[in-house]
C-alpha cells in the first residue's frame, strides 16, 4: 500500500542537460489551456496540457531531464515548473503554450515547488540553498529573492498563499512531527497555528481566507481538520479510524474533496461539506484513487488513478456521476491541475486524442 502524503525528502539528481527546444509548428492558438499534467510516456517526466475532454494532448517540455511540479499563474497564461535540466532542480516559466521557457533560479541547491501569489507578481518556492528545506519567494521574472524561514533544525514545504496574498501557510518538520505555519511574504511575523506532537500537513486556504483544511495524525490516525485563522479554533472533520488526507476546498467553499482509506486498503475520493456533516463517496472502485483537484467552476474533479503499473488522469462529476478517462498509455501521468481560466467543459475541446 503506498501513502501519497507529504514527507520531508530531499532527492539529489543528476542528469543530462535540456537537449531539445518546442517544436517550431507549435502555436499559442493550437495548444489547449485546460488541464496540466506531468507524464513520463516519453521515459521521462515532462509536463503536458490536454483539453477538458483529454483531447488534443500536447507536450510543452522536451528534453532528457525531470520537469514537475507544474502550476498555472492566476490568470492562466504562464506556467511555473521544476526542473532539473540544468543539472540540479531549478525553477522555470513558461507561456501556457510552452514556449518562451525561462529559467528563474540559479544556484547548486534544489529549488521547486514552485506556488503563483494571487496576484501573480510573485511566487513562493522551497530551497535547500542554505542546508535544509526553507521557503523562499521572489518576483515573477526571478528578481527579488528572499528568504521566508530560517528554522535550521526543521524542514519547511508546502507554501499556499492565502487568497488576499497577505500570508503564506507551510508546513514545519521537525523528526516524526510536522506543523502548520503561517509567515508574511516578506518573511515576517512567523506563527506556529497548530502546535502539534504529531505529523499536521496539507494546508489549504479557504476561498474567503478565513480558515485552512489540512490532515492531521493526531488521535493515531490520520483526519481532516479544518482550522480558523482568527482565533486558532480547529474543528475534526473526518473521524473514521482510517486514513483521510489532502482535503482541498471547493471554489465556493462549501465542500472538501479529500482521499480515504475508509472503504478498505486503497484509497477512494470522497467529498465533505466543511463541517463534516455530509460526506459522499465519489469513486468506487478497486484501484488506487489520489491527486485530487478541482474545475475552478466547482462542476468536476480530476484526479490520478494507479492502474495496470502505471498511473492515468480522470475526471468525475462533484455529484460522482459521469466518469471519464481522460488519459490512456501503459505510463504514469500524475498531477493534473485544470487552468484558472477553465470555467466549463466546452464543446471546443472536442478532437482526436
Amino acid at each position: 500500500m503506498k501513502y501519497y502524503f507529504w514527507k520531508p525528502v530531499v532527492v539529489v539528481v543528476v542528469i543530462a542537460a535540456l537537449v531539445a527546444g518546442m517544436p517550431a509548428s507549435w502555436t499559442q492558438s493550437s495548444v489547449p489551456a485546460a488541464i496540466l499534467f506531468v507524464s513520463n510516456r516519453d521515459g521521462d517526466t515532462e509536463i503536458f496540457v490536454m483539453a477538458s475532454d483529454g483531447s488534443q494532448q500536447t507536450q510543452l517540455t522536451r528534453n532528457s531531464a525531470q520537469d514537475q511540479d507544474a502550476v498555472w499563474s492566476p490568470d492562466g497564461s504562464q506556467i511555473a515548473f521544476s526542473s532539473n535540466r540544468d543539472g540540479n532542480f531549478e525553477i522555470y516559466v513558461m507561456k501556457g503554450d510552452g514556449s518562451a521557457q525561462t529559467r528563474l533560479t540559479d544556484n547548486p541547491a534544489m529549488d521547486y515547488s514552485p506556488r503563483w501569489s494571487p496576484d501573480g507578481s510573485r511566487i513562493a518556492f522551497v530551497s535547500t540553498r542554505d542546508g535544509n528545506n526553507e521557503l523562499y519567494g521572489m518576483n515573477a521574472d526571478g528578481t527579488g529573492v528572499t528568504r521566508l524561514t530560517r528554522t535550521p533544525a526543521a524542514t519547511e514545504g508546502e507554501p499556499r498563499w492565502s487568497p488576499d496574498g497577505t500570508w503564506l501557510a507551510f508546513i514545519s518538520a521537525v523528526g516524526r512531527t510536522s506543523d502548520i505555519w503561517l509567515v508574511k511574504p516578506d518573511g515576517s511575523d512567523a506563527r506556529n497555528l497548530t502546535n502539534s506532537k504529531e505529523i499536521d500537513a496539507g494546508p489549504e486556504w479557504s476561498p474567503d481566507g478565513t480558515r485552512i483544511a489540512f490532515h492531521s495524525e493526531r488521535d493515531h490516525f490520520i483526519d481532516v481538520w479544518v482550522l480558523r485563522i482568527d482565533d486558532g479554533g480547529e474543528k475534526r472533520i473526518t473521524n473514521d479510524g482510517e486514513m483521510d488526507t489532502y482535503p482541498l476546498w471547493s471554489p465556493d467553499g462549501t465542500k472538501l474533496a479529500f482521499t480515504t482509506t475508509r472503504d478498505g486498503a486503497r484509497q477512494e475520493i470522497y467529498v465533505a461539506s466543511t463541517d463534516g456533516t455530509y460526506q459522499k463517496r465519489i469513486t468506487k472502485n478497486e484501484l488506487e484513487d489520489f491527486q485530487v483537484a478541482w474545475w475552478p467552476d466547482g462542476s468536476k474533479l480530476v484526479f490520478v488513478r494507479l492502474m495496470g503499473g502505471g498511473s492515468q488522469i480522470f475526471s468525475v462529476n462533484a455529484d460522482g456521476s459521469g466518469e471519464a478517462r481522460l488519459t490512456n498509455n501503459k505510463a504514469n501521468d500524475t498531477q493534473p491541475l485544470p487552468s484558472p481560466a477553465l470555467l466549463s467543459p466546452s464543446s471546443k475541446d472536442k478532437g482526436s486524442r
